[in-house]
């Protein structure tokens, strides 16, 4: 997850809760990582689950990406030259699999999926204003 995607969901997350919705970043890597990753990001409040085995993203059906994706899709080129500016290489936020897409996957109070949006590039992320809809 971008890091202003993960600014955009935090500063939402009362009204997330308040519609019985929750947070939850799953990411391809082991569980010190991933709260690395938290901590690095500032998301103390968001939930946040290492999953090195990709078991959730196989159940989900979420796909990787391929170089020549990466290459032409211009929101993960500026995500990944502002990362680099900023001295974090994308490697290290992203885990070990930096060709690993994302999900947004928003549940409702009784642990339905509400919302399953794969994404197609590391920017493509639902807008906040969509998930509350949803809920």
């Amino acid at each position: 997850m971008c890091q202003r995607h993960l600014r955009r969901v935090a500063g939402a997350r009362d009204r997330i809760r308040a519609r019985g919705g929750d947070l939850l970043v799953v990411m391809p890597v082991d569980a010190e990582r991933a709260e690395a990753w938290r901590r690095r990001e500032g998301a103390r409040d968001v939930l946040v689950a290492g999953d090195p085995a990709r078991e959730l993203y196989r159940a989900l059906g979420v796909g990787r990406g391929s170089a020549r994706a990466l290459l032409l899709d211009g929101a993960s080129w500026r995500d990944g030259l502002r990362e680099a500016a900023r001295l974090r290489p994308a490697w290290k936020a992203r885990g070990d699999d930096g060709f690993q897409l994302g999900a947004d996957v928003l549940l409702d109070d009784r642990a339905r999926i509400r919302l399953l949006h794969r994404a197609s590039s590391a920017a493509d992320r639902v807008p906040v204003d969509e998930l509350l809809a949803r809920l």
